[in-house]
């Protein structure tokens, strides 16, 4: 650059205040917000706080011509108004459309970016009475129509009244017409209460020695239900340390509550359980209750990206996602969250949470414990079949059960136990084959070419002959059937599968008529068309059922 062109630029150049319009950044802030709920949330968090000093808090939902209103109702400490700028009080902090915490000024222990009162704004109206007992004032303030004065970029201006003093400390915040264009179905009760327990500070992750009561009131039915998250109420984390894990194989669940290993790092906390049995704590995705949540100052927020935070085999079908509920607890990323709370903004610290909770998640998974709890269907496999094989192996020998038996037409020849009575079609197609390598079945030729099974269309292809001077039939399909009931209800066509041999053909439930035919054992059913053949095993010739006893009677043995 040539001395005279710089001299040029220097002398030509200076600084400029950009043009800021305040009043389309609120907006801009306001319609951040994910849903309607989260004003509940930030008006929860507001009256949580240990500065408040709330030990009742009611939350009330209705909906009316004017829209959804929301009412949050605590005996805390309730808030003065000093009309100072330099040193707000807590209603003149709410009412001022700041960033409160954020640029400086004193924060309740939730409070950052005054999310709360700005929601508020995206309303028809709000209406606040708050006094601080005593001999204090109680304030009562109106404010009409204060998102369509900031949508016509006007400032809103509160009214307030000034009452000589109040019964009782408080704080009541009712916001009507939030927000003014959603017109939609009413919440319901159940909706509402799941987003308060695993997305505010009802919902609190961590421990705290003071706990509120909590009401909720939606479209008249009220309840009060317990403080903090539901999932965590019967886990007592103190009685594991950090750096453990506690697999209990009774419950088929794997308990969580590590840290990073660097002290530096112990801002940190994965916390919460995996398990092969989630409907034992009702776990969801609707419930809100599975994958990662972060959690931050104890309330829960929104779920992480289990993939994003280095979460692996638990992610994917080893329990899964929805077999999990782990939650994040991390102060230190509060800061970093963006203005409606419902994501973490690009930063450093965000990048560094990531690694933190990637390695944790690697100890996790790497862990003896973690291993273990990977073989437990392994091992309920194994116990469900040996149970299985152990009352297969009762029943065969117990006095009640039955078995066929073929009595040969040749006194020389003794008779034959074939099977136990069959329970089940794969009974039936081992009688089959058993008689035919006896060659015992009433049929010129039967010969099995193929075994299919049902799940995939036929069960046998035979090459089939019934009586001498027939026609042959090569690679003909036969369908078995324990019973036979109706043709139809397997959904074969006839023309495809034109025989049927089955164990037995009961005398009630049949859905179909049965035409006799000269043989005791053969029966036929006209469809449309065509004609289906069924065969009975239990009434073929030489085949007898008999009891145990009645076996030891006759002298055969197995």
């Amino acid at each position: 650059m040539s001395p005279k062109f710089e001299e040029f630029l220097n002398g030509h150049s200076k600084e400029i205040d950009p043009v800021i319009s305040e009043i389309s950044i609120f907006k801009q802030l306001i319609k951040e917000r994910k849903e309607p709920l989260d004003l509940i949330r930030e008006l929860l968090s507001n009256s949580g706080a240990r500065e408040v000093d709330a030990s009742r808090i009611e939350i009330s939902y209705t909906k009316d011509k004017e829209g959804h209103i929301f009412e949050v109702l605590d005996d805390g400490c309730g808030m003065d108004y000093t009309e100072n700028v330099r040193f707000p009080g807590r209603l003149d902090r709410f009412l001022g459309l700041g960033l409160s915490g954020i640029i400086g000024q004193k924060a309740d222990e939730f409070s950052w970016k005054g999310l709360g009162s700005k929601l508020a704004y995206q309303s028809r109206k709000v209406e606040i009475e708050t006094c601080q007992g005593g001999v204090e004032p109680l304030y009562e303030v109106r404010i009409n129509e204060p998102w369509e004065t900031l949508s016509n970029n006007n400032i809103p201006k509160p009214r307030i009244t000034k009452h000589s003093s109040g019964e009782n400390k408080g704080t009541r915040i009712r916001v009507i017409g939030h927000p003014p264009h959603r017109i939609e179905e009413p919440f319901t009760f159940d909706g509402i209460k799941k987003y308060l327990l695993h997305r505010t500070f009802a919902g609190y992750t961590a421990q705290r020695e003071t706990k509120p009561k909590i009401l909720l009131s939606v479209l008249g039915k009220t309840e009060e239900f317990s403080f903090g998250f539901p999932e965590f109420a019967n886990i007592e984390f103190d009685k594991f340390a950090h750096e453990s894990l506690y697999l209990d194989v009774g419950k088929k669940t794997l308990f969580i509550n590590m840290t990073p290993k660097s002290s530096k790092e112990l801002l940190v906390t994965v916390k919460g359980f995996i398990t092969w049995d989630a409907e034992q704590y009702d776990l969801s995705t609707s419930n809100l209750n599975t994958g990662l949540i972060l959690s931050v100052k104890g309330i829960p927020y929104f779920k992480l990206n289990m993939e994003d935070y280095g979460v692996t085999t638990i992610r994917t079908a080893r329990p899964g996602e929805n077999k999990s509920c782990l939650v994040v607890e991390c102060d230190w990323i509060h800061d970093e969250m963006n203005i409606s709370r419902s994501g973490i903004v690009d930063s450093p610290k965000a990048l560094e949470l990531k690694r933190i909770v990637g390695e944790i998640f690697q100890r996790i998974e790497t862990s003896e414990e973690f291993l273990k709890f990977r073989r437990i269907p392994e091992r309920d496999k194994v116990e469900v079949q040996s149970g299985i094989l152990a009352e297969q192996k009762r029943k065969i020998e117990s006095h009640e059960q039955n078995w066929i038996v073929y009595e040969s037409d040749d006194s020389k020849k003794p008779d034959k136990i074939l099977i136990r009575e069959p329970e089940n079609e794969q009974d039936v197609n081992a009688l089959i084959w058993k008689l035919e390598a006896l060659n015992a079945l009433p049929f010129e030729t039967f010969n099995t070419l193929g075994y299919i099974g049902a799940g995939k269309g036929p069960d046998l292809l035979v090459n089939f002959l019934e009586d001498k001077g027939g026609e042959p039939q090569r690679g003909t399909v036969v369908e078995v059937e324990l019973n036979f009931y109706n043709y139809k209800i397997h959904g074969h066509k006839p023309s495809q599968y034109p025989k049927v041999i089955c164990w037995d053909i009961p005398q009630s439930g049949r859905k179909v008529k049965l035409n006799r035919t000269s043989k005791s054992f053969k029966y036929t059913v006209n469809l449309e068309e065509y004609q289906v053949h069924i065969y009975c095993i239990k009434l073929m010739p030489n085949i007898k059922v008999y009891s145990l006893e009645e076996l030891r009677e006759k002298g055969i043995s197995f």
